[in-house]
């Protein structure tokens, strides 16, 4: 036999999903399934199939020419490095038509408007920095003879468009899982759109372990770092990570019951309108340790470090509305949020109003970058880190691992990621309410008096 698809292989070709992410760590079989799922559209629709495959440079391209010569010459497709179709085109006996090319950089992508695709492949996607090229292609697939059209990307964590595609495909997603979006037409009907992220590692590969049975001792000789990525397939660890210590198996933990008794609750904040805001709830308790609850980011869908243009007046009453029922009535908040550029209000005379008591927060970032991997790395007795968060606070579990180093500042954080969910968590840990939460853990305010509990206990 030719060829005989591995099982996570046969899960790619059978797959019904439009868009799909396919890989996810090395010797997963991800040009082989690429090449292979482009021939499945060739061999259904034949002369109405015009299938692409993208490298980002050229010289990435000899290893998908050899595997395609391998795969497809000996089923009757011809390669032609030049015809009137365009170079480094295989033609199939049935009519249809695979190009191998590449893309020195995302906006080259522009030269394909007006062409249209049954079928559009990314090898490595992972090496394009935005997802400029992956979007723009998505709107030359069309078929005016009904062939289905798809897009498929492959990839391992670490590259340079590590965040756009673990946010697309992985931050709040289960693996395996089609996930479908409803388009409304103009004319009132329905299109709907299918994406689904298949991962696929080195033991979804037998036929590689038993013809190079070193490969994965090869692995587990790589740094941390790259050892999660390429063998485990773990897309929330990469070279120059500031915050490697964090791992949601062990940082994000399920909700429990806060008593007031030996938890003292507030609100932490960074501001943003153009760029994302993010506005935490954290519970501390007598020790330190921190939990934070609930978060509201405003980030834009489906989208990277947009903000939602949400005016601040707007927000702090939705905020207060949430908080008042259970007391919670301070922020700790960016300093920017006192500044003033005309008559108007400030951002934080607008919270103010609406009944929040707001503390400037201390913003020396680099104690701040400090405290914030101690609090992350530290547990308790049990344990347990002194930094966790709650499941459904995504915008932190989501931008926290993929946050490096300033490169003229290496000891903060570069502040042209998506650093905001940091820069509230940080005030969080640099307040007073974590530094000292003896003086506020297991109080009761009655009438204006501050009782003390003394029947604390941490464990109870």
């Amino acid at each position: 036999m030719l060829w005989s698809p591995q099982p996570k292989q046969t899960e790619l070709l059978t797959c019904p999903a439009t868009e799909i992410f396919y890989g996810g760590a090395a010797g997963g079989g991800k040009s082989d399934g690429l090449l292979m799922k482009a021939f499945q559209n060739i061999y259904e629709y034949g002369r109405n199939a015009k299938a692409i495959i993208f490298r980002r440079a050229y010289g990435e391209l000899a290893e998908l020419f050899r595997r395609a010569d391998e795969l497809f010459i000996p089923v009757g497709a011809k390669y032609k490095s030049n015809s009137k179709f365009g170079p480094n085109i295989y033609f199939f006996p049935n009519g249809g038509q695979l190009q191998l090319t590449y893309l020195r950089k995302d906006t080259d992508v522009t030269i394909y408007q007006g062409s249209q695709y049954t079928f559009v492949g990314f090898d490595e996607l992972g090496n394009y920095p935005t997802d400029y090229a992956w979007e723009y292609m998505q709107s030359r697939l069309r078929s005016a003879k009904g062939a289905r059209s798809l897009i498929v990307g492959t990839g391992n964590p670490g590259g340079v468009g590590q965040g756009w595609i673990k946010k697309r495909f992985m931050d709040g997603r289960l693996a395996d899982h089609i996930y479908k979006r409803e388009v409304k037409l103009r004319n009132g009907s329905v299109q709907e759109f299918t994406s689904v992220y298949i991962p696929s590692t080195l033991y979804d590969n037998p036929e590689l372990i038993k013809n190079d049975p070193n490969y994965e001792a090869k692995l587990l000789m790589l740094p941390q770092y790259l050892r999660d990525a390429l063998l485990n397939g773990s897309w929330d660890v990469f070279a120059g990570q500031v915050f490697s210590v964090f791992k949601r198996q062990t940082h994000v933990r399920e909700h429990f019951l806060l008593d007031p008794r030996y938890w003292y609750k507030f609100c932490s904040m960074d501001w943003g309108f153009s760029k994302p805001y993010d506005l935490q709830w954290w519970a501390v308790n007598r020790e330190g340790q921190c939990y934070m609850y609930r978060e509201m980011y405003g980030c834009k869908d489906d989208s990277r470090n947009v903000g939602l243009r949400k005016g601040s007046d707007e927000l702090a009453k939705e905020a207060w509305n949430v908080a008042l029922t259970e007391g919670v009535t301070t922020i700790v908040a960016d300093p920017a949020m006192w500044g003033k550029s005309d008559n108007a209000p400030c951002v934080a005379e607008n919270f103010e109003k609406a009944g929040w008591k707001m503390i400037p927060a201390n913003n020396d970032r680099v104690s701040g970058l400090v405290l914030f991997n101690q609090m992350l790395t530290n547990t308790d007795e049990n344990g347990v880190p002194m930094l966790t968060v709650a499941p459904e606070c995504q915008g932190f579990i989501d931008t926290i691992p993929l946050l490096t180093p300033d490169p003229n500042h290496q000891e903060d954080i570069d502040t042209k990621l998506e650093d905001h969910p940091y820069d509230a968590a940080r005030y969080a840990m640099m307040s007073d309410f974590v530094q000292n939460p003896q003086r506020y853990v297991g109080m009761e305010r009655r009438s204006g008096n501050v009782k003390y509990v003394d029947d604390y206990n941490p464990l109870e």
